[in-house]
């Protein structure tokens, strides 16, 4: 990494570390049941924070805007991680085919509800609407990792009319054994989404592929009657 990343980079953690506030990041810890340290900084103070460090940032080139994402996602306060996705979703006009292996990758790393929702509906969901029943998501169902699977179940979770629905529903009866409070949870969102768009389809998925629960009551909790 060259000078001008480091640069930016030692100067928003010197402008994060003097807002810290330790009595707010306990609790933002245990929200994450623990899982990640905080500085405790609430979303609308680590955006102002951060607005002069992105636009600085998202002025570099492609190469350059991967290393500061890395750099950040090794940091050891979840504030970095978040950052570091406000910069690689910033910067989506510029993605080239570097950028989805990356964010593919980002998926196992140190993950979380908080990081995988954003990778995989912004991220992913948006570097592959153009593609047909991506590899990628079905090599992540066939994974063992549940936060693959729930990245495959929630990549199509915005495309409204655009969703494959067949894949998706092909993607949930491959996972729907798993009991994972996570994927369940993600069976459901996905299907409550995407009723939006074709409510009867749903329906009928729902009742045909005999899914019940938690995914059920997510799935049809805006059903009339339901």
């Amino acid at each position: 990494m060259n000078k001008k990343p480091r640069n930016l980079i030692a100067e928003l953690e010197s402008d994060l570390i003097s807002a810290a506030n330790h009595e707010l990041a306990i609790p933002m810890a245990g929200y994450m049941k623990n899982n990640f340290l905080f500085l405790g900084i609430k979303q609308p103070e680590r955006k102002k924070l951060a607005s002069q460090f992105l636009k600085k940032a998202g002025l570099l080139d492609n190469k350059e805007i991967l290393d500061i994402a890395d750099a950040l996602w090794e940091k050891k306060e979840r504030e970095f991680q978040y950052i570091a996705l406000e910069l690689l979703y910033n910067s989506r006009k510029k993605w080239d085919n570097n950028f989805l292996p990356f964010f593919l990758g980002l998926v196992t790393r140190k993950p979380w509800w908080d990081t995988v929702d954003f990778i995989a509906t912004k991220l992913i969901g948006d570097s592959l609407a153009q593609v047909t029943e991506p590899e990628e998501m079905k090599r992540f169902t066939a994974s063992a990792d549940l936060w693959e699977n729930r990245t495959a179940i929630l990549f199509q979770l915005n495309y409204k009319e655009k969703t494959d629905a067949r894949f998706l529903y092909r993607i949930i009866r491959r996972l729907l054994h798993k009991k994972d409070f996570f994927i369940q949870k993600a069976i459901g969102w996905s299907l409550r989404q995407y009723y939006r768009t074709d409510p009867r389809s749903v329906e009928e998925f729902v009742e045909a592929a005999g899914i019940t629960g938690l995914a059920r009551r997510e799935a049809i909790k805006h059903a009339r009657g339901k």
